[in-house]
């Protein structure tokens, strides 16, 4: 048998290896259906074909149900006041919601297709009452398809359009024609007078309940659905009514958490499979806004800790944001987020989060890792709550299909750890000092001594680092220190420039000297980068005669014209490099600034 109790915190009530259960979190829900406060637990089981709805008791099957498709989720909620009988199950399958008492079928709700488009819903019922022909349908809804998208039309008419070709298009033609007469003849509502069409283009993606007031007996549940097209219901528990229908900008919902009561206040926080995050609010004086920010680290799933909200990212980081949207702190795993769960334990209102990561559970307290439960096979999903009677009850899931359910000690105490790592981290920062010296205790007091003193040395001290630092570079600008050879130059030169004239024509002298003689055999060029747009250089480039002798100065002239001298503004600057062809980089440059050009005078 597998060692799956590590901590000393967890009692391992039940252990099945080989439960052989296939399910999915979404599908998975702790409850008490028969209104005996005897929570027990509730998933789909999807590993034979077609899938299972089982009731368990402890970790036997104890009810099962047939499902005909594969659902998104289920979820538990009270459809009466008063009556502790009357929690049902309601599962979403495509566009429907399945509703059992007792685990028996109760009743069928489908979500209102309020996204089909009127065109659509208008060539379908006119096709319906033969005012046009069936290519006529064809024809309409490919316009639409041209003018919208395949992707905003109901399922009926993309499957009609994305029927296979065949060989012969007479038997294309076939087809279709047998599709519309199907289409025509199931989803068909109304009398003989006035028959509609019924399309569909909702299929519910993710599901969830909020309380619908703030009493203190057993309250009425609202039921909440994201649908693929990314719209939010609110649905009536008791009436099976749309109560208010939001949009979220085409993102599909994939976790919703409620926060609060639906008449009162309450705040949705929908995570998407676009990886950004909504918040759906209504305030206390009814006000109602929808409101969004992206977290980089791609969130999957949120619970609510205390007053914050964590969120599970795809890229192993766990996010702490508080209710009004702001980040607060985030933790990084060494292995991917398998799953997330809240814990709150009532008696000792303890409130935390559970973090599945691997084969281990970390659980954190005010942010700090209070426990860990090792497992000897990789976490698929856990849900904490209640079952049976007992409250802190986790059900673990591992791969392969095991179940273990572990109870939370009523003696468990997290109070020495949250002080030992509060203590930790207060102390990580901490530096020894060295013990005083004569050293150290003879200049504290001349310090003190002869505070304006130094003072006064300080303050000359640092005028004169700046006075020198604002001189060199001032220097540096005029070009007085233009020669500035490069790191790797070889070459002993000197340069010097002088700038004549007031404009708009100057004249530039640049003389030249070596302190030994250079080599003959490579060129040597003195060019230019300027703004060419201001001015204009007679010599754009000019070629030292080889080989240059030792202490022989040689001497180059060049014009240079201002353009625009009526617009010139600001000075332009003027960069003299000294080239030679074998090598990529200059062996020398200099930087100067062009002077304010005068007008021209005619």
């Amino acid at each position: 048998m597998l060692n799956v109790n590590t901590s000393n915190k967890w009692t391992r009530a039940l252990w099945e290896p080989a439960a052989g259960v296939v399910a999915t979190k979404p599908c998975v829900e702790l409850c008490d259906l028969h209104g005996q406060n005897d929570f027990q637990l509730v998933l789909v089981d999807e590993s034979a074909v077609p899938c299972r709805l089982k009731l368990f008791k402890g970790l036997r099957v104890a009810v099962e149900s047939m499902m005909a498709e594969v659902p998104t989720g289920i979820v538990s909620f009270v459809c009466d006041v008063g009556n502790s009988e009357s929690t049902c199950l309601a599962v979403a399958c495509g566009s429907s919601l399945l509703v059992y008492r007792n685990m028996k079928p109760y009743y069928r709700y489908k979500v209102p297709q309020k996204d089909i488009l009127p065109a659509e819903s208008e060539l379908w019922n006119r096709m319906k009452q033969c005012k046009i022909q069936k290519s006529q349908l064809i024809d309409g809804l490919k316009q639409l398809q041209l003018e919208y998208s395949i992707g905003v039309m109901s399922f009926q008419s993309q499957q009609l359009l994305t029927l296979n070709s065949a060989d012969d298009g007479t038997a294309e033609e076939n087809i279709q024609s047998e599709f519309i007469d199907f289409v025509l003849k199931k989803e068909t509502r109304g009398g003989e007078g006035e028959s509609e069409v019924q399309l569909q283009n909702v299929h519910i993606t993710s599901v969830a309940t909020i309380p619908r007031n703030q009493s203190q007996t057993s309250t009425v549940d609202v039921l909440i659905l994201g649908t693929e097209r990314g719209s939010v219901y609110f649905v009536d528990s008791q009436a099976y009514t749309v109560l208010q229908r939001n949009a979220i900008g085409g993102a599909v919902p994939v976790k919703m958490l409620p926060v609060g009561h639906f008449d009162l206040e309450f705040r949705l926080i929908v995570c998407t499979r676009e990886h950004d995050v909504f918040v759906l609010r209504r305030s206390a004086k009814g006000e109602f806004s929808v409101n969004s920010f992206y977290i980089r680290e791609h969130p999957f799933d949120v619970v609510l800790c205390a007053n914050q909200l964590a969120f599970a990212t795809r890229k192993r980081c766990l996010v702490f944001f508080s209710l009004k949207g702001r980040r607060q702190n985030s933790m990084k795993f060494d292995e991917s987020i398998a799953d997330i769960e809240q814990f709150y334990y009532e008696p000792k209102q303890y409130s935390g989060v559970l973090v599945a990561v691997a084969n281990e559970i970390h659980l954190f307290v005010d942010q700090l890792r209070v426990d860990t439960i090792r497992m000897d096979q990789p976490i698929e999903w856990m849900r904490y709550g209640r079952m049976g009677r007992e409250e802190g009850v986790l059900v673990i899931a591992t791969f392969g299909g095991g179940l273990c359910v572990k109870i939370f000690r009523r003696v468990a105490n997290f109070e020495e750890n949250r002080q030992t790592m509060a203590q930790r981290k207060a102390t990580k920062g901490s530096i020894e000092l060295p013990k005083k010296s004569r050293t150290f205790i003879d200049q504290s007091l001349r310090e003190r001594q002869n505070a304006q003193l130094l003072h006064q040395i300080y303050q000359r001290d640092w005028f004169m680092i700046k006075w020198h630092a604002t001189k060199t570079f001032a220097e540096l600008k005029s070009g007085k220190h233009g020669a500035l050879p490069t790191a790797d130059s070889d070459e002993p030169v000197q340069v010097q420039f002088d700038l004549l004239g007031f404009g708009p024509l100057f004249r530039l002298k640049i003389r030249l000297v070596a302190s030994k003689k250079l080599d003959g055999q490579q060129r040597r060029w003195i060019t230019f980068v300027y703004n060419a747009e201001e001015y204009q250089f007679t010599e754009q480039m000019l070629p030292i005669p080889r080989p240059l002798m030792p202490n022989r100065p040689v001497t180059f002239c060049t014009n240079i014209r201002c353009l625009h001298p009526e617009k010139q503004l600001v000075e332009e600057e003027v960069k003299l490099v000294l080239c030679r062809e074998d090598r990529s980089r200059p062996i020398w440059t200099a930087n100067f600034q062009m002077p304010l050009s005068e007008a021209e005078i005619v």
